[in-house]
């Protein structure tokens, strides 16, 4: 179940341009907050940001609980997706999970280090939900780019 050599050039070209919006938004843009001395901080307890997003005045109805909340599931779904179809070998998932995983956690502590974010677990959280959820969507994309059956397996056919 490999990708031909254009395929991969294609997703890696993709990969590329997403991966130069993702710096832009995580560390430049000031419609995301993203200015010299913005909030500044360290959340390490799991949920607490995403509880307060929820249960707070920025309830499901506010845009700031849907900046938050699927902005961050949405921002690294490329990279799992796109990393998943790059990856070498087999596991792709594994390969890919753990690529998206380290990168998570370097974005949030290159904001924190950089002065334009803060350093949040529930943002680990989410960032690595969208990779999941981008690996997953890889399966049946590598499946209808390769050509290879729900099984997984080329059927061979018998010698006469």
């Amino acid at each position: 179940m490999e990708l031909t050599k254009k395929q991969k050039g294609f997703v890696g070209i993709v990969f590329v341009l997403y991966l130069a919006v993702l710096v832009y938004v995580l560390f430049f843009s000031a419609k995301f907050g993203r200015t010299q001395g913005s909030a500044h901080g360290i959340n390490l307890i799991p949920f607490q940001e995403i509880r307060r997003f929820y249960k707070g005045p920025q309830s499901l109805t506010s845009g700031l609980f849907w900046m938050n909340i699927v902005g961050n599931i949405a921002a690294f779904f490329p990279m799992g997706l796109c990393v998943a179809l790059l990856a070498p070998r087999r596991p792709y998932g594994v390969f890919a999970l753990a690529v998206v995983y380290i990168a998570c956690i370097l974005a949030e502590v290159l904001q924190y280090v950089c002065n334009v974010g803060t350093l949040d677990i529930d943002d680990v959280i989410l960032n690595t939900l969208g990779g999941i959820l981008g690996i997953l969507v890889s399966i049946p994309v590598r499946r209808a780019l390769t050509g290879a059956s729900s099984g997984g397996k080329k059927k061979r056919r018998k010698k006469k």
